[in-house]
């Protein structure tokens, strides 16, 4: 009988050894990623992973022209930024607000200190005189929002300050409403509330808070070309006006713009152009034709563009391509390598660099001491011994000038 019970006790530890296997394995698929540390050699030898691409393509150089607006002002003082850099707005969204010259920050000093003699009266002679229940409920959810904010700045909290700051305007706002509801009849008060006002009209009259006249992606970085090279003037341009954009020559400044500051600039998000040039006498492109395009140093990130039109000058093939794809990864790209053409990306292995693991064939990539298993599918081997690959699962580590082991 002990035998027996010492006989199942083991199968039962084996079949929990067995379960938990599984449990990690599923676990291990679902990342994508396995990182080995015991079941590779540590003296094994490495390669660097070379990236390339194939079937029919061309090499060259692009110039990003974006649906973009380009918004200036003169003799701006202070921006407030509202919007985030490289954020999506909704119409009618704030984007920032501006300060003229005549704003300074004396005047808004001023209105503080009109502002203060209100509270003061409030306390004073308001609050000292009259119990009142609603009025007492408003104060104590100003000092719980105060005392939140102070918690944040001081590092002692979690959330958004912005959001507790505007909560907190718009409760002071709401207790300053009801009081002078509550007790129109007392002058003094209106008269402070009179010279407030005053002061802050004065003041909006040297700002201007500016909106999203559409949904867009708002951007505070510029870079002098918004207004030569966008969605209205892509197709004006000619290999010469591109190669003068790539070797950086500034753009002719119109007499509207000059003298004037870049504030913002808002972009439609799904609609863009590329501006392609290289040097390829045999090429024939077709107009309306769909080529897959990937930008110099985005690996992973290919693209389908358009051929809109085409021009020749000398040896400078230009093509005009439409993309209708997200704009975020080139947001603040000008110019930029890329390859066009209908092709297959991915990178160059060595062969003895591919190893089998759990039924799946994959490489391994080092990196910084660890060791992660990245599964791959195999395109095609070469005559040198190398294998062309691509990983199977996104956001794969594996990646031009990465280390791989070889085995």
């Amino acid at each position: 009988m002990a035998k027996k019970k010492r006989k199942k006790k083991r199968s039962s530890g084996l079949l929990g050894l067995r379960l938990f296997l599984v449990a990690a394995v599923i676990a291990l698929v679902g990342v994508g990623l396995w990182q080995l540390r015991e079941y590779v050699s540590q003296n094994a030898t490495t390669a660097i992973v070379q990236a390339d691409a194939l079937g029919k393509y061309h090499q060259g150089t692009v110039v990003i022209a974006r649906n973009e607006t380009l918004y200036e002002t003169e003799n701006k003082t202070r921006i407030d930024f509202i919007a985030e850099e490289g954020s999506k707005v909704t119409r009618s969204g704030a984007i920032c607000k501006v300060y003229s010259s005549g704003y300074n920050q004396t005047e808004i000093n001023r209105l503080e200190n009109y502002r203060e003699e209100i509270q003061n009266y409030h306390v004073n002679q308001v609050l000292n005189t009259y119990i009142d229940a609603a009025l007492a409920s408003d104060n104590e959810e100003i000092d719980s929002l105060a005392q939140q904010v102070r918690t944040l700045v001081q590092g002692r909290g979690v959330g958004s300050l912005s959001n507790l700051e505007k909560q907190l305007e718009s409760a002071l706002a709401a207790r300053k409403n009801y009081l002078r509801q509550k007790y129109p009849d007392d002058q003094s008060l209106a008269e402070l509330y009179k010279v407030e006002n005053d002061q802050l009209k004065k003041i909006e009259s040297w700002t201007t808070t500016y909106t999203a006249k559409e949904d867009c992606i708002v951007s505070f970085y510029t870079d002098g070309y918004e207004r030569t090279v966008n969605a209205n003037t892509y197709s004006g341009m000619t290999p010469s006006d591109v190669r003068n954009v790539i070797r950086g020559v500034a753009p002719e400044q119109s007499t509207v713009s000059r003298g004037s500051d870049p504030i913002f600039r808002t972009v439609i998000e799904d609609e863009w152009y590329a501006l392609f040039l290289c040097s390829d006498r045999d090429w024939n492109p077709v107009v309306g034709e769909e080529y897959q395009m990937q930008l110099t140093g985005f690996d992973n990130y290919v693209i389908s563009a358009r051929v809109e039109s085409f021009s020749r000058i000398g040896s400078d093939l230009l093509l005009r391509m439409r993309i209708s794809s997200s704009v975020e990864p080139i947001l603040n790209i000008r110019t930029c390598g890329a390859t066009v053409g209908d092709f297959v990306s991915g990178v160059y292995v060595p062969v003895n660099a591919l190893y089998t693991y759990d039924n799946m064939m994959g490489v391994i990539v080092l990196e910084n001491g660890i060791q992660t298993f990245v599964p791959v599918t195999v395109i095609s081997y070469t005559d040198d011994d190398r294998a062309f690959v691509r990983p199977t699962l996104s956001g794969s580590p594996l990646e031009a000038n990465k280390t791989v082991m070889l085995f």
